[in-house]
């Protein structure tokens, strides 16, 4: 009943498909995935040498990173050490 409303036929070139030769081969499965990690490679390396940092492993870490704001300034936050009667707080008095 339902054989004349599928298709039971093979596709056209699954019965007999083409031979496929060494060299396409190696090219397809080892060149795009060298491909692929050459161009991540090169996307994770290329800024950090335009701005001229070294990529060597080991190198000291950067003195200009900002990453907890600057230090000793005019905006600087008082530390831990700061006296208590100062600050406010739930048991602070005003």
């Amino acid at each position: 009943m339902f054989a004349n409303l599928i298709a039971l036929d093979v596709p056209v070139g699954w019965s007999n498909p083409e031979d496929v030769d060494m060299v396409q081969a190696v090219l397809v499965l080892g060149g795009i995935p060298l491909l692929l990690f050459l161009g991540i490679s090169l996307l994770v390396y290329v800024p950090s040498l335009v701005r001229g940092e070294s990529i060597k492993p080991g190198a000291p870490a950067l003195e200009s990173q900002w990453l907890g704001g600057p230090r000793g300034g005019a905006a600087e936050l008082t530390g831990s050490e700061a006296a208590a009667d100062d600050t406010g707080g739930a048991s602070g008095r005003w």
